[in-house]
């Protein structure tokens, strides 16, 4: 793979704080030595997709879009982006990171581990999966509810419901369909931002904060219930092992 350049393609934010974990997992994946250059590229902040594009001078460019799921970013704005790559260069471009099988056991990992760390019982628990959503595309609403059924065959059938911020079931709405003492908060983005620092924890009846320092901020405290609030999962170490498998293939 000496002669292949990684570019991970996201979204970024125009008020981003340094925080971005695909800048990190970037740097992973180069300190591995397994491609020639690792490169990010962002819709909403530096450096922009556009111009990474503009300057790839590899013989071979394999493109992972780091997006939950399918949309129109990924089927238009990127394949459209894509077309000012010189035709000497071979492009692959796969599919979404947050569609690749593993993704429901990275999360599932992450809630069984806060269960078996705070000796709850699965009964108690209902492990609450949030996404953006849309109200007139519903396409992320779907992936985010198979996603959720694959985590909850994954933990053996534990309690488990989407809510979104921009489409019902909202995330403001989740004491009105859990009744469990104990409530575990799996963000299916990406990465941080003012969606995971400020819409779901206000939607959840938390304070707005920086949630993105640790894997899990908890237990917290809304309804009468206890939460475990838990990082994006862009943050999880293991997607850098799941995107060399994606280019090794």
């Amino acid at each position: 793979m000496s002669n292949k350049t990684l570019l991970l393609a996201a979204h970024g934010s125009s008020q981003h704080d340094g925080n971005n974990p695909i800048l990190r997992l970037a740097e992973t994946l180069h300190e591995q030595k397994i491609f020639n250059e690792v490169l990010c590229g962002f819709l909403r902040q530096q450096p922009f997709l556009r111009n990474v594009l503009s300057q790839i001078q590899a013989t071979e460019l394999s493109v992972i879009p780091m997006f939950s799921g399918f949309g129109y970013i990924t089927d238009t704005l990127i394949p459209k982006a894509l077309g000012q790559v010189s035709n000497e260069i071979t492009v692959h471009l796969y599919d979404p990171i947050g569609v690749h099988p593993n993704i429901p056991m990275i999360m599932a990992k992450r809630a069984s581990s806060i269960i078996k760390e705070h000796g709850l019982h699965p009964a108690e628990v209902t492990v609450l999966v949030v996404a953006h959503g849309h109200t007139k595309n519903f396409q992320n609403a779907d992936q985010t509810n198979a996603m959720a059924a694959d985590l909850k065959k994954i933990m053996n059938g534990i309690t488990t419901s989407t809510a979104f911020i921009e489409e019902a079931p909202l995330i403001s709405d989740w004491p009105k369909f859990t009744t469990a003492e104990h409530l575990i908060v799996l963000p299916y983005m990406i990465g941080g931002g003012l969606h995971t620092q400020e819409d779901v924890p206000i939607m959840l009846g938390l304070n707005s904060g920086d949630y993105d320092q640790t894997p899990v901020t908890g237990p917290l405290s809304a309804h009468g219930k206890t939460i475990w609030y838990c990082r994006a999962f862009g943050f999880e170490e293991a997607l850098s092992d799941i995107i060399v498998g994606i280019v090794s293939e």
